[in-house]
């Protein structure tokens, strides 16, 4: 009898803990993503990308902005900045354009990664057939850095491949492109650092 009083304590002791723990997660919120669900998926296990579901998207229309912001969201830059917005225009060449919201307050600045910027770019034209350039600017109030275009051709100068070529087949796109993205470098010899000074006019 004292054996199963003692059964039945230590099976109620084993169980207040776990129902205590489903009580609390019950009553806490979970925020809503600010960035559609590609974005939260750990783009480490397959290095700076989670190349396969960035293929999910290959041939995407460039007018489904749903789709087209989905794979904006797990782009490097999209892990970093907030996607201020995209468009989509023709004027003789199928242009992307990307603004990130840069949020610096006095003091601060904010070291661009050109690397990081091509390294997205060259993602974008393997995925996007028709895309002929990508534009993307870094904003805040009236201030924009960026604005000049990155055409599929000097995309290609930079990787050394045809980047429609390299997006073909989705087993070459997930075991040797992630290769090739970690090797390409892009230095180009413009301003690296933007200041919240800069930003506002406050240099004199």
């Amino acid at each position: 009898m004292l054996y199963k009083h003692w059964a039945k304590l230590l099976v109620l002791l084993l169980i207040l803990p776990i129902g205590g723990c489903a009580g609390d997660n019950s009553d806490r919120v979970s925020p809503q993503p600010q960035q559609p669900e590609l974005s939260e998926k750990s783009s480490q296990e397959n290095g700076l990308y989670d190349y396969a579901l960035l293929y999910t998207c290959k041939n995407t229309s460039l007018n489904d902005s749903a789709k087209i912001n989905e794979l904006i969201a797990g782009l490097q830059y999209a892990k970093e900045l907030r996607v201020d917005r995209v468009e989509y225009a023709f004027q003789n060449q199928h242009l992307l354009r990307i603004d990130y919201q840069l949020n610096l307050t006095e003091g601060q600045s904010y070291h661009i990664d050109h690397t990081k910027q091509m390294q997205d770019v060259v993602i974008l034209f393997m995925l996007l057939d028709q895309l002929d350039a990508v534009e993307i600017n870094l904003v805040q109030a009236d201030y924009g850095y960026g604005g000049v275009p990155i055409t599929r051709e000097a995309a290609e100068q930079v990787l050394g491949d045809d980047t429609r070529e390299l997006g073909k087949n989705e087993n070459t796109f997930r075991t040797e492109i992630p290769h090739k993205i970690a090797n390409l470098k892009w230095n180009p010899e413009v301003m690296p650092v933007v200041t919240y000074e800069h930003v506002m006019g406050l240099e004199e």
